[in-house]
């Protein structure tokens, strides 16, 4: 699958896969190095506000529900869980106009570029909002403490007020 060769490039490169060509490597072993207590989820996607700590554990325990059945019975893995996979979900590490987009729309101080505990409680609060308005058979998942694209577009429609904010 392409998408899998693009992480595990990404892994390899950024030091998480050792040093051989992505075709070498499984998708067991690509999983692995995301899922490690020193993986890619745990260096880019940390708990930074203690306070949602569960539903951060609820968040990884159900990422990694998913990959484990991937890797078990061929479940197809879910968008959402690529995009922490491939890092486009928004954190710690992610671009500085990123986080500054996100506390811009949360109406936080932009005089950070942080992603404090206080982003991370806001794109919770919007990622819970969200999944609550989808239909029942979609809401199998956490709500995200991270900027996943959901939350995006959830800011996005309500700067131009076409859900409300």
């Amino acid at each position: 699958m392409f998408l899998h060769d693009i992480i595990k490039i990404k892994y390899i490169e950024q030091g998480y896969l050792p040093d051989y060509p992505y075709w070498m490597t499984t998708d067991k072993e690509m999983i692995d190095a995301f899922l490690a207590s020193d993986g890619y989820f745990a260096d880019n996607y940390p708990c930074v506000d203690e306070t949602l700590q569960s539903e951060y554990d609820a968040l990884l325990n159900d990422i990694r529900s998913r990959l484990e059945a991937y890797i078990r019975d061929g479940v197809e893995i879910p968008g959402w869980v690529y995009s922490y996979m491939i890092g486009s979900s928004i954190s710690v590490n992610s671009d500085s106009e990123d986080i500054l987009y996100l506390r811009t729309a949360f109406n936080l101080p932009v005089n950070k570029t942080d992603f404090s505990a206080e982003v991370s409680h806001n794109c919770y609060n919007e990622s819970e909002e969200w999944i609550r308005k989808l239909p029942a058979e979609q809401r199998d998942r956490p709500a995200s403490m991270f900027g996943e694209p959901h939350v995006i577009k959830s800011l996005r429609l309500k700067e131009v007020d076409i859900v409300g904010g």
